[in-house]
């Protein structure tokens, strides 16, 4: 058994009291060096920023590269008005193409009517008006192809204006306009 001490409470033993006050004076310590230090790191971040502005600068006040800078907005200026012109030539051909009704497929048709005995020296068109002119052995292979002509589903008026007799053989003209033609005059495709 143990003997009782009354002087226990009076006598001093060593120990060690951990106080909470030490443990916020040593996080108070470490928030004040993590301060200090973050502050150091962020001001040599801005100066080594601030130098490479500075640099940037100089590069970009820089009266070559200025000149060149306004050489190539220049250039680039040009580019896009060749663009712009390219476009529209593009539409036009487009245009163009959607209101070409004398194409390969017309001619064609035309060939495929003609007589073996007749052949044809010239073809003019305007506007939808097409002249055919030619030569033939007999008057008969001229209404042939003339009524060839007609069975053609893009023609309308088709007519012989002129049959001549040369010796040896008939010259002609054929006269027919092209159905669904849109008579723009020479002023609406310059606008467009």
């Amino acid at each position: 058994m143990k003997d009782l001490n009354f002087f226990d409470s009076y006598i001093e033993k060593k120990e060690f009291k951990f106080e909470k006050i030490y443990i916020l004076y040593f996080m108070l310590f470490i928030v004040v060096v993590i301060t200090i230090f973050s502050a150091i790191n962020n001001q040599l971040k801005i100066n080594e920023l601030s130098k490479l502005v500075d640099q940037k600068r100089e590069v970009a006040e820089d009266s070559k590269i200025l000149q060149r800078v306004d050489k190539i907005k220049e250039l680039e200026d040009k580019v896009n008005i060749f663009k712009e012109e390219v476009n529209s030539i593009i539409e036009l051909d487009k245009s163009i193409k959607a209101k070409d009704v004398i194409g390969d497929k017309l001619l064609i048709n035309i060939r495929s009517k003609m007589p073996d005995d007749l052949f044809l020296k010239s073809f003019s068109a305007y506007e939808g008006d097409i002249q055919l002119t030619g030569s033939a052995k007999d008057t008969y292979s001229i209404a042939e192809f003339a009524k060839g002509l007609q069975l053609i589903e893009d023609t309308d008026n088709v007519f012989v204006s002129s049959i001549t007799n040369s010796g040896k053989d008939f010259g002609f003209v054929i006269n027919f306009t092209l159905k669904d033609v849109n008579e723009d005059g020479p002023e609406n495709i310059q606008e467009k």
